[in-house]
């Protein structure tokens, strides 16, 4: 049974070129090691094509690190499979064999990691165009502490907005000391399996900030389910009158994609914002937020 997801707004927003040559790419990211041990950092490649590639002769490089990853036992990542590097010894992740011990740490202000084929050209990063620190990942001090750093899509580019943390709700894997790790070595992402599965929204009308509206005003969206029909979808709309402190119902269990509101039956003022949810027959959540605007009758 699929995960039930209760999720804010996801937004990605990919630019740039998706699908690698190679094939395979850094996928998962434990820049800041486990609460076991800072420096128990390890790193996931994956293959998203559907052939066998042979990372002989391959590279993994960052900083002054540099990794022979012909050095693994197994070169081989199978199609849809994975690779998984652990640092200084494979107890790093406890109950997850590695495919490769390395040595070199990552820093937690921030680093690019470049894989190279065997022609030493660059075929994927992780953390380019990050001018400071990473691109998401957190340390001790996170909303979830020690979160890995995943690739939203797979076969999406290395931007800033194809990463996210790991959600904390979908895991795998222990540390040394036998904790639950904040991320998903050898497994799909947490992320993609927000971005397969969790619906999204997108609040149409109003759409600029500090928008006046009166008399009967169009609630516009519009709403897609990756994996499920958008015309299923139930909708919700909230509506708040102090700028987003405090949020009453307006509507609820609605189907579509608009709804008139009667403006006149709420009090004048400059501090409206609404929030549209729209929920999927699984009951996965996704919500949108407007901007600011006014009720002017």
């Amino acid at each position: 049974m699929r995960r039930k997801i209760v999720l804010g707004i996801l937004i990605v927003a990919l630019v740039g070129v998706g699908v690698y040559a190679q094939g395979i790419v850094i996928n998962e990211v434990a820049w800041a090691g486990t609460a076991a041990n800072t420096s128990d950092e390890w790193i996931e490649l994956y293959n998203v094509t559907d052939q066998p590639v042979d990372l002989s002769g391959w590279t993994l490089t960052f900083g002054d690190t540099v990794i022979d990853l012909g050095e693994a036992a197994n070169t081989i990542i199978e199609p849809g499979g994975y690779f998984l590097l652990e640092r200084t010894d494979d107890d790093t992740v406890s109950d997850v064999a590695a495919d490769l011990i390395y040595t070199g740490g990552l820093t937690n202000s921030g680093m690019v990691l470049n894989l190279l084929d065997q022609t030493e050209t660059v075929v994927d990063t992780a953390n380019a165009g990050v001018e400071k620190g990473w691109a998401a990942g957190s340390n001790k001090n996170g909303a979830i502490p020690y979160a890995t750093m995943e690739r939203i899509d797979p076969t999406g580019p290395d931007v800033p907005s194809n990463w996210a943390s790991n959600n904390g709700l979908i895991t795998c894997g222990h540390d040394a000391a036998g904790e639950a790790i904040n991320g998903t070595p050898r497994a799909k992402n947490s992320a993609t399996i927000v971005w397969e599965t969790v619906p999204t929204v997108t609040i149409t009308a109003p759409s600029e900030e500090g928008q006046a509206v009166s008399g009967d005003f169009i609630i516009a969206w519009q709403a897609q389910d990756p994996d499920g029909d958008d015309a299923a979808l139930q909708v919700n709309i909230y509506v708040s009158t102090d700028g987003g402190d405090t949020f009453s119902p307006l509507v609820t269990g609605l189907i579509g994609s608009s709804y008139v509101w009667d403006t006149t039956e709420v009090e004048n003022g400059d501090h409206y914002l609404l929030k549209v949810s729209v929920k999927d027959v699984d009951g996965n959540i996704g919500e949108a937020m407007s901007p600011l605007f006014s009720v002017a009758n």
